[in-house]
């Protein structure tokens, strides 16, 4: 299949279909709904419908448009052009997808952002087979090696209950969508009194009809900090700080295993947990798949995909791959 690369982002031209687009486009497949892959107004736009109910609740103008917004969700499979499309579980945030292309006796998989062991929330990924394998690789150096699922909700809470008994008010980023309401999952689940911030709440009640538990939690409201944990989107970091209150922050990011973390996030506890894959599960992925090629897309592309040629895969970074920035990313900047 011929697949082009652009700064709009990856174009199957076969079928004129594109994958997590960049800009509007006639047809578009999103793998998920953060705002770096699903912004864009496309006129068909294909996605699981966690994916294209939380597309609707973020990007409301687009109903204007009227958009084509067509399910398909996992295990389900529709012709497209003269291709078979079929959705897998990506592991990476709720609703989170990979898309299987059967084409001309050709299996091309694109990953989107992926996460192979069990997540916080959502379902865990499936390996497919195929022959060429589109694969992110946002956490893409052997440095990165991240905490499991039952480890990082251990340190979430240890840290909450620690901050808690010394009268200290534990503080928790996270981005509005996905790392905020796993973490908020974690902190009610192990009882303890949370408060969640507006744009991370809004998106609970998928989850919880998405059968996630949250009991407990109320809104957070800046004159009421103390007995509970906080759990906030990274630009309040300073208006925390400014506040005078007795706060301690934890930082719940891949980024977290960086030397330069604590001084970038300004946080006191690093947690290494990812909605990412680290560097083994991306190896993992690769070997399972059987794939004959490899286009490494996003984060550490050129360095990744040297490592797999040094194993003896045909693997690749496209010009132009790196098309954007990772939500996790810019809360790294922040």
């Amino acid at each position: 299949m011929n697949l082009q690369y652009s700064s709009e982002g990856i174009h199957a031209v076969d079928i004129d279909l594109w994958l997590d687009p960049q800009v509007s486009k006639p047809a578009a497949w999103i793998s998920h709904a953060h705002s770096d892959h699903a912004r864009y107004y496309s006129e068909t736009v294909i996605g699981t419908s966690i994916s294209l109910e939380i597309y609707r609740m973020r990007w409301p103008g687009n109903d204007a448009l009227k958009q084509s917004l067509e399910p398909l969700d996992y295990g389900q499979s529709r012709d497209w052009k003269g291709a078979r499309i079929t959705c897998y579980p990506a592991g990476h945030i709720l609703g989170a997808a990979q898309l299987l292309i059967e084409y001309k006796n050709e299996r091309i998989v694109y990953t989107g952002d992926i996460k192979l062991s069990p997540p916080l929330c959502g379902q865990q990924t499936q390996i497919i087979e195929c022959d060429h394998l589109i694969l992110e690789s946002t956490f893409g150096l052997p440095i990165f090696h991240f905490l499991s699922r039952e480890q990082a909700k251990a340190e979430i809470a240890d840290f909450a209950r620690e901050c808690l008994a010394e009268g200290a008010t534990p503080v928790f980023m996270g981005y509005p969508l996905g790392r905020g309401q796993e973490i908020v999952h974690c902190l009610t689940q192990a009882g303890i009194a949370t408060a969640v911030h507006g744009a991370i709440a809004k998106y609970i009640p998928i989850y919880e009809a998405n059968g996630f538990s949250f009991r407990g939690w109320k809104p957070y409201e800046s004159s009421q900090t103390e007995g509970q944990a906080l759990v906030v989107v990274p630009g309040m970091r300073r208006q925390l700080e400014s506040a005078g209150k007795n706060m301690r922050v934890a930082y719940v990011s891949g980024w977290a295993q960086l030397d330069n973390a604590r001084l970038r996030s300004g946080a006191e506890k690093l947690i290494p947990y990812s909605d990412h894959g680290d560097f083994d599960e991306l190896l993992e992925m690769v070997q399972r798949s059987g794939a004959k090629k490899i286009d490494v897309i996003h984060g550490y592309t050129e360095m990744f995909a040297r490592q797999l040629r040094d194993l003896g895969f045909d693997a690749s970074a496209p010009a132009r791959a790196r098309l954007r920035n990772s939500e996790e990313e810019s809360i790294q900047a922040e």
